[in-house]
């Protein structure tokens, strides 16, 4: 079941949080940005209030222009006898290697603007991704 949310109309909508939800895997594709999740996704309590049948999601972000719409920031730790605390620019090209390694990516949240969504996940770092698009599409698999 498929459910989409505009970004560029004079109202911007309430778009669901699968909040905690485990992303299997990030990746670009027709000028989209897509975020794969686990199997078994109801067992979250952001889902089981969204929808309950759910076994899994797949959400797309549709960029405005082309697939290079977005940047990903990453959280570095400060160096020893640093206070400095800071985000860096990683490669659009990395996006894949997100879901990668022993730590978990989760999905925490989203703050939507006009045709602009801020995505926050967490790993072994918060990573956040910053994209234009026109709007969002939640491919709900029951």
């Amino acid at each position: 079941m498929k459910e989409v949310y505009y970004l560029n109309n004079k109202t911007l909508p309430t778009i669901p949080v699968p909040h905690d939800c485990i992303v299997k895997t990030l990746s670009l594709s027709d000028h989209c940005l897509e975020f794969v999740f686990e199997d078994d996704i109801s067992y979250h309590d952001s889902i089981k209030n969204i929808k309950p049948e759910a076994k899994s999601l797949v959400i797309r972000y549709h960029f405005v222009n082309d697939a290079d719409d977005f940047e990903i920031y990453k959280w570095v730790k400060p160096r020893p006898f640093s206070k400095a605390e800071r985000y860096i620019r990683l490669d659009n090209r990395t996006l894949a290697k997100l879901t990668e390694g022993k730590f978990k990516l989760e999905y925490l949240y989203h703050n939507v603007g006009y045709c602009s969504i801020i995505t926050k996940l967490c790993s072994n770092r918060d990573i956040i991704i910053d994209a234009e698009i026109d709007y969002v599409e939640f491919d709900w698999i029951c």
